[in-house]
């Protein structure tokens, strides 16, 4: 979903499982509800691995909150 001024809509920001070695960063933005976010971004390393190789550039991440928020406008942004 996406707010009217072209964002990301509702976003859910979570420190990385494996601090960034599978995931896009330390920090992650999902451009979704919490209860959206597929388990599998916190599942063991084989699972977690494939998960954001799979689903390469559709979350935001950075070394905290903010830049992983930040990284996910960008993204969005791009895809426009």
């Amino acid at each position: 979903m996406s707010d009217t001024r072209g964002g990301p809509g509702f976003v859910t920001i979570v420190r990385s499982r494996y601090g960034g070695i599978y995931e896009p960063g330390e920090w992650v933005a999902f451009p979704m509800l919490p209860d959206q976010v597929p388990p599998e971004w916190n599942a063991d390393d084989v699972t977690c691995s494939k998960f954001f190789q799979d689903r390469r550039g559709e979350f935001g991440g950075g070394d905290s909150p903010q830049v992983a928020y930040e990284d996910l406008l960008r993204i969005v942004g791009d895809r426009r």
